[in-house]
């Protein structure tokens, strides 16, 4: 009896024993797979905390110290909130972050706030996009008043050639009569008698020619410089050639002589002289080129530039050292055993004033929000080189947008602008002379006299002059006149480590 039953206690014991072995174990392995999982999740929090952290101390902070973006080489934290805002992000320190990220102070300055891990940061900005199709018009005549000394009648007319009263052609003609009457092109003819048409006081006439043409005036106060040194005699200035598809714009302010539109034919409108007006003719006259160019402009919103994956600002830094180059980083990338990508949808304040930019299409002078009236006389001043060239600016005014060019057509000639507007085609809001060395464009003009608007002044291009040698200036400045525009974007931090 006690063989057997020491038998079945060893049985028992076994199979105990076996069971307690078979607990033990899966104790075990539940504790190793449970301490990996711990481990594992430990893992992917610290390194989603690196790029949460790193945005949330960018967008949250002004950085240390807090001007760090005027001297970019002193930065010890780099830090993006707005001066004006506490939640909005600075333009102004991100456009300085994304042009010095190479600077070894501020990569050494993210390095450290990513505890050396690899990082991709871009922005994506809502923005303007302004550009210019087509060629400004030339102003041959500046709107002049054709006088004497004493403000009286002068001889004046047009013609086909510098050396006789020849007709000349014509594509289009208007002529507005001091009644308020309207007459164009073949309708002229109804106001002809025996082939002239007479031109009274207060009447205006609009021609658009189709060949050359030329202004001549005796006794008159011409601007130096305008008149043709090779036909002009004595007391007689010839203007010209003024080439086909000038608009001429005549205004009789006092047309006492003689002073008529000529038909060569009775029903042909398209061919015309003007009689000489003799001894009592006031008139003022523009004459510019028929052409004005497409001013437009494109709002793109940082969805746009997501979708497209091109973001505004962006670089890398892998191993301490900042690039560019797109192909390293996702070489970089592919390295890595783990990639963590975090992003913030931000308002960015910016605010703009930088007089001594050069031409972008998208990149402003001057930019924000007008809070009040411009100053009254204020204005935009031009200097240039005394040779041939160009510059052009894209105002935006609210809805409004205009381009301005500032030109020389000739070394030793003076200063011109021109101001057009896209909503009447072929037509020039204003014309401007200035001097040798500069010419002033009242803002006024520019950006009209409201306030309460975005306001914007990009410097599109420039041609025959260096940047250099070209000064802008807006006299008094209007920087405390405006505030910072709030736009929409985002900004993304994708963080991994390739060791």
């Amino acid at each position: 009896m006690s063989s057997r039953r020491a038998q079945l206690l060893s049985l028992d014991a076994m199979v105990s024993l076996v069971i307690v072995v078979f607990v033990f174990t899966a104790v075990l392995n539940t504790s190793s797979a449970l301490k990996g999982e711990i481990t594992s999740m430990l893992g992917w929090y610290e390194r989603a905390n690196i790029a949460d952290n790193m945005l949330d101390i960018m967008i949250k902070t002004q950085g240390e110290p807090a001007d760090w973006y005027q001297s970019p080489g002193s930065v010890k934290i780099v830090g993006l909130r707005s001066d004006s805002s506490l939640t909005g992000v600075d333009y102004k320190r991100v456009k300085a972050l994304a042009l010095n990220f190479n600077n070894k102070n501020v990569s050494g300055a993210l390095n450290n706030m990513g505890t050396g891990k690899d990082f991709l940061l871009e922005f994506y900005i809502s923005s303007f996009n302004v550009s210019i199709e087509g060629r400004f018009p030339r102003v041959h005549v500046p709107n002049i008043t054709f006088a004497d000394k004493k403000g009286g009648g002068v001889r004046f007319d047009i013609q086909g050639s510098p050396n006789g009263n020849d007709y000349f052609s014509v594509s289009y003609i208007k002529i507005t009569k001091a009644n308020g009457s309207v007459y164009k092109n073949e309708n002229i003819t109804r106001l002809s008698n025996n082939l002239n048409i007479e031109v009274n006081r207060g009447d205006i006439v609009e021609i658009v020619t189709a060949s050359t043409t030329y202004i001549t005036t005796t006794n008159a106060e011409v601007p130096s410089g305008l008149c043709n040194s090779a036909y002009s005699r004595g007391n007689t200035c010839v203007i010209g050639p003024l080439p086909e598809n000038t608009r001429i714009t005549i205004y009789a302010t006092n047309p006492q002589s003689n002073f008529k539109i000529q038909l060569e034919n009775k029903n042909n409108w398209k061919r015309i002289r003007l009689t000489s007006g003799e001894g009592n003719v006031v008139v003022t006259v523009s004459a510019y080129d028929n052409t004005t160019p497409k001013i437009s402009s494109s709002y793109t919103f940082y969805t746009s530039l997501m979708e497209k994956k091109t973001p505004t600002y962006w670089f890398a830094v892998i191993n301490g050292t900042p690039t560019q180059d797109r192909n390293s980083v996702l070489a970089s990338m592919d390295r890595s055993p783990w990639i963590e990508p975090a992003e913030r949808r931000i308002t960015i304040a910016r605010l703009e004033y930088n007089l001594s930019a050069g031409p972008s299409a998208t990149d402003p002078m001057v930019y924000g929000l007008l809070t009040s009236q411009l100053p009254q006389g204020a204005y935009l001043s031009v200097s240039a080189p005394n040779s041939q060239g160009n510059a052009t600016f894209v105002a935006l005014s609210g809805s409004r947008l205009l381009g301005l060019m500032v030109y020389r057509d000739k070394t030793g000639g003076i200063l011109r602008g021109v101001l057009v507007e896209n909503r009447t085609s072929g037509v020039v809001l204003k014309y401007y002379s200035g001097t040798a060395s500069s010419i002033s464009i009242p803002l006024k003009d520019i950006f009209g006299e409201g306030s309460g608007m975005v306001l914007g002044l990009w410097f599109y291009s420039l041609n025959g002059w260096a940047r250099g040698d070209v000064s802008i200036n807006i006299e008094p400045s209007i920087e405390w006149s405006l505030k910072p525009k709030a736009e929409p974007a985002l900004v993304k931090l994708t963080v991994w480590d390739d060791s």
